[in-house]
């Protein structure tokens, strides 16, 4: 073999060689590029869409809440943070913060010069979004800045009792009970990523989900009537020491709630107080005479001529002596015994009606169960079972003992003999706003409790209280005034309950409102010394918004001429 054909062998050897490695290579990249495009071609497209793509979650909107008349009484407000991470910023760039702090002014705590730090520092949070996009435009590139979503209350503390408070770690109050209303669901974008640092653009063939915004409620409350009602509470209640007041405005036409002041309003932690019309339940003593009388008087078992004898002030039953709380010392038809407040009179006439008769109609009236008003926690309150009551307990009841209510419970009571005889279920909510059009929600049900004809007597009982009885007080200049004053002396604690529960015009009621303070100093403990004065200082200046109440309609007048006359 000469030389020369071995080294064309090993030539030919290497080409081989060679070939053979260019295969194999071949045949492994084309076995990697089938497993890329085809057999992981999904795991490797979603890895790339994840290196290009930003997923930016969408805040939807919470629900507004509007009053009546349609003034804001909750609303959201957009507000920036700027912050800077000072391991970014290098020395040079200290003097643009510096330039962005004097900008932003008011909003930051900071001074210049601005002290550097280790870490992230906040230079100015809720700075309004107006505001924030002007600095934006000539801000550093060493800042960040996010925007947050704030919940705000334009009448502050005054409506918090009503629709409570919401944050992002809690809700309360109405903001609670209707958070499936107001809450709306966040949407995301998807932005494209790209080669130059800072920009992208929204990926218009991904999955793009637009939020869908909570929807706007429009409450039955008029924030004028609510200010009114929480200002004059607030004043009585820290001027008689009062544990805690409440007032309920309410129209009897339709059961619709007008105002549910409660105070205090915060409790001394700092967390928000029980609303007092609605979530406490208490003894409502002689406030429940009325529907004691209306009991009677629809089952016929009492007539307005009829006479009882409180001669002596008290009344012995079981061994137990029940007192008026001042001695009457003569026989009062039944329009004085109401008016002047006799126990021993209206004990007897809850026994010209047999136990289960009269305790159906306290029921009817809605006591011992919810009203089902759209607010959280109610309280049912509590009647006894008839086949659980004691000798004294038809006695008790009667004059307002032995049963617990809420404010919004009497109220509602009070609303049907002043309509007419219909107890309405409550509502706080009017209706639904979407993309701007209003969605009226369903009207009140009602259901029949007495006659048209005994509440026509019992309302003209409750007018003499006021202007022959124990309600003097509770009087408005310029319109007539029907209700009941009572004083509960506390079973479980110590100390007194004032009430008043009335309504305006007396004749044909447009307006009912319930007063109540818990455990006042003793010399306000009656219902004529603290409860009525209110009664009659929130209805007056209702009425001074709202004349329509205690005047009807205003009538049309006629057309104006070109020219006028002469006198």
């Amino acid at each position: 073999m000469t030389e020369r054909t071995t080294a064309a062998e090993r030539v030919s050897a290497r080409i081989g060689f060679l070939i053979i490695l260019s295969g194999v290579f071949i045949i492994l990249s084309i076995s990697k590029m089938a497993g890329i495009q085809i057999v992981h071609h999904d795991a490797y497209m979603q890895r790339a869409e994840r290196q290009q793509t930003i997923e930016v979650s969408v805040e939807a909107r919470r629900g507004e809440i509007y009053d009546i008349n349609g003034y804001l009484l909750a609303g959201n407000i957009t507000e920036a943070v700027f912050s800077v991470y000072w391991p970014n910023v290098p020395a040079e760039g200290t003097e643009e913060i510096n330039s962005l702090v004097r900008s932003l002014e008011s909003y930051t705590e900071l001074s210049v010069p601005v002290q550097r730090g280790r870490g992230n520092t906040i230079v100015a949070r809720g700075v309004p979004w107006e505001y924030a996009s002007q600095v934006l435009d000539s801000a550093s590139r060493f800042v960040d800045c996010s925007f947050v979503t704030r919940r705000v209350y334009p009448m502050a503390e005054n409506m918090i009792p009503v629709i409570g408070t919401h944050n992002e770690n809690i809700s309360q109050g109405l903001e609670y009970y209707m958070e499936d209303f107001l809450e709306g669901t966040d949407g995301v974008n998807f932005f494209q990523a790209s080669g130059w640092a800072g920009y992208r653009a929204v990926d218009a063939g991904a999955a793009n989900v637009q939020p869908v915004h909570g929807r706007d409620l429009c409450l039955t409350i008029d924030s004028r009537y609510q200010e009114i009602a929480q200002n004059e509470l607030q004043q009585a209640v820290e001027m008689s020491g009062s544990a805690w007041g409440a007032v309920v405005v309410i129209d009897p036409a339709n059961g619709d709630v007008l105002a549910i002041a409660s105070y205090p309003v915060f409790n001394e932690d700092g967390s928000l107080a029980r609303n007092h019309c609605i979530q406490s339940s208490t003894e409502p003593g002689s406030v429940f005479k009325a529907v004691t009388l209306a009991a009677a008087l629809d089952a016929n078992t009492v007539s307005l001529a009829d006479s009882f004898d409180c001669t002596k002030s008290f009344l012995e039953i079981y061994g137990y002596r029940i007192n008026d709380s001042h001695p009457m010392g003569e026989v009062l038809d039944l329009t004085g015994v109401i008016a002047h407040s006799s126990n021993v009179g209206t004990v007897q006439v809850a026994y010209t009606m047999s136990d289960s008769l009269f305790h159906s109609y306290c029921v009817k009236f809605g006591f011992g169960r919810r009203t089902r008003v759209e607010f959280p926690s109610e309280q049912s309150g509590i009647i006894a079972d008839v086949r659980s009551w004691s000798g004294l307990s038809k006695a008790n009841l009667a004059i307002g003992q032995e049963v617990s209510a809420t404010p919004l419970q009497i109220a509602m009571a009070y609303g049907a003999i002043a309509n007419g005889g219909l107890l309405y279920r409550p509502r706080l909510v009017n209706s639904t706003k979407e993309a701007g059009l209003l969605r009226p929600l369903a009207e009140s049900p009602s259901h029949r409790i007495i006659s048209t004809e005994t509440a026509a007597e019992v309302r003209s009982v409750l007018a003499a209280v006021v202007t022959n009885g124990t309600g003097g007080s509770a009087q408005v200049s310029g319109v007539t005034v029907a209700g009941k004053t009572g004083t509960a002396e506390r079973l479980v604690q110590d100390g007194y309950l004032s009430a008043f529960a009335g309504m305006v015009p007396a004749d044909n009621p447009r307006l009912v409102a319930v007063v109540m303070f818990d455990q006042p100093d003793y010399e306000y403990r009656w219902g004529s010394a603290l409860a009525a004065p209110v009664f009659s200082s929130i209805v007056s200046r209702i009425l001074s918004t709202s004349p329509e109440i205690a005047l009807g309609a205003p009538q049309a007048q006629g057309e104006m001429l070109a020219a006028g006359g002469e006198l």
